[in-house]
């Protein structure tokens, strides 16, 4: 199976705001998308007897953590899971720092951990969740936007960082987003009243992984249809909110997008685009003219004597352009339904598609030579004499060749014309 696009797009999103290689690991990236992690494992699992959710949908980056003071501290088996919403530029602090900082803290480069607006004054904690729900609400994770240099497609993604947290270091508190005066509940396996949790204890919050949720942006999108809407949770007076504080050494501002891209739902398929309609239209076309001359061949197999080889070539034309528009059609299939998390498309069809076109030139040298060294002398009258030939195989036989010979030429000067255009412009 090939590698997850989530993964790919992860890794060049990274690539683009030069998130420091020296703290990646690797060999322990995992992604949680439906691909590569089924609906049929667990939501959720038991960590140093607490609820860990699993970050489904999301892409897991794992940071180098000090193996020392884990090993020390059993971090692995004794602390417990959480989550911090933030954004790229707060997660690269927070990682080249090796710590989530406090309000009032000077990082390295001199800039004082401020408390961001709209938050509690006075509240100097480092806030976090054991929820990834809770953590990628718009209060926190940021949301950016990023164009792929691979496919050129635009994607909208969300910032978390995955951490371990020592128990005894948490204050938990309710969820302060509003919620439970809605009457909504925010995360199916974590309660309202234990979504928040904060501590003053620096040291207590080891980060170990950064976590993505990649969505691809489409200029489609109804953000007025039902199954777009988000979670109605209005934002309370500032005096009421609490949420995490931004680890970084520059001052952030606007935390929360005014025209966020709307994420769609997975069931969602992007529609066919016109390069696929015109494939799939010269298929269809392409598939007729084989199935003709493999009918054709097998009809008059034995009604040409001149040259044999003749419903020979038909037929065998006809058997492989039948079998490569088959394949052609399961390939493009494949491609529409799981394009872009799978590029089997792309690479397999293209190297199909170069084995047959040098079949297929072999294949026209060779009848030509058969159809048109007969030329002279084929005749369509007497059946009993070596110079006979069936009049409408010979002559379905001549035109297919001549409409190959026509068509490469259409597709050399085609070609030419494409490239003396680029030259001019």
């Amino acid at each position: 199976m090939s590698e997850c696009a989530q993964l790919r797009i992860g890794r060049e999103f990274l690539a683009s705001i030069s998130w420091p290689s020296s703290f990646r690991r690797k060999d322990h990236d995992r992604c949680y998308c439906h691909r590569c992690y089924p609906a049929d494992l667990a939501d959720t699992l038991t960590v140093a007897g607490y609820t860990y959710v699993i970050p489904r949908g999301w892409t897991r980056f794992a940071v180098a953590v000090d193996e020392s003071f884990f090993n020390h501290h059993n971090v692995w088996d004794t602390w417990l899971n959480c989550y911090h919403g933030t954004s790229i530029d707060s997660a690269k602090s927070c990682v080249e720092h090796r710590q989530m900082l406090l309000p009032d803290d000077m990082t390295m480069h001199g800039k004082k951990i401020g408390i961001r607006e709209n938050h509690i004054p006075e509240e100097r904690f480092v806030f976090t969740t054991p929820s990834i729900s809770y953590a990628a609400l718009d209060y926190y994770a940021y949301t950016h936007s990023f164009r792929s240099p691979y496919d050129l497609k635009l994607y909208s993604i969300k910032v978390v960082l995955q951490c371990k947290q020592k128990a005894d270091s948490i204050i938990v508190q309710p969820e302060t987003v509003g919620a439970r005066a809605q009457g909504r509940r925010l995360c199916p396996h974590i309660p309202n009243e234990e979504l928040e949790w904060k501590t003053k204890h620096r040291s207590s919050v080891m980060i170990y992984g950064l976590l993505l949720e990649i969505k691809q942006n489409h200029a489609s999108d109804d953000s007025n249809s039902p199954q777009y809407q988000k979670l109605n949770i209005s934002v309370p007076p500032a005096s009421n909110v609490v949420a995490p504080e931004p680890s970084t050494s520059e001052e952030i501002t606007n935390t929360i997008p005014k025209s966020e891209p709307l994420p769609l739902p997975s069931s969602y398929r992007e529609p066919m685009s016109k390069t696929r309609i015109a494939l799939l239209v010269v298929l269809i076309i392409s598939t007729f003219l084989p199935m003709a001359a493999l009918i054709i061949g097998q009809i008059y197999k034995s009604e040409c004597p001149i040259q044999p080889w003749i419903p020979r070539w038909m037929t065998v034309f006809g058997s492989v352009g039948l079998s490569a528009s088959c394949l052609m059609f399961v390939i493009l299939f494949i491609n529409f339904k799981w394009h872009p998390e799978e590029e089997i498309g792309k690479y397999v069809s293209g190297c199909i598609l170069c084995l047959l076109l040098f079949f297929f030139l072999a294949w026209l040298i060779a009848g030509s030579v058969w159809i048109f060294s007969v030329k002279p002398k084929v005749q369509f009258v007497q059946t009993n004499v070596t110079t006979y030939c069936q009049e409408t195989l010979y002559k379905f036989a001549f035109g297919l060749t001549l409409a190959q010979y026509s068509l490469i030429g259409i597709l050399i000067c085609c070609g030419g014309i494409v490239a003396l255009f680029g030259c001019l412009c």
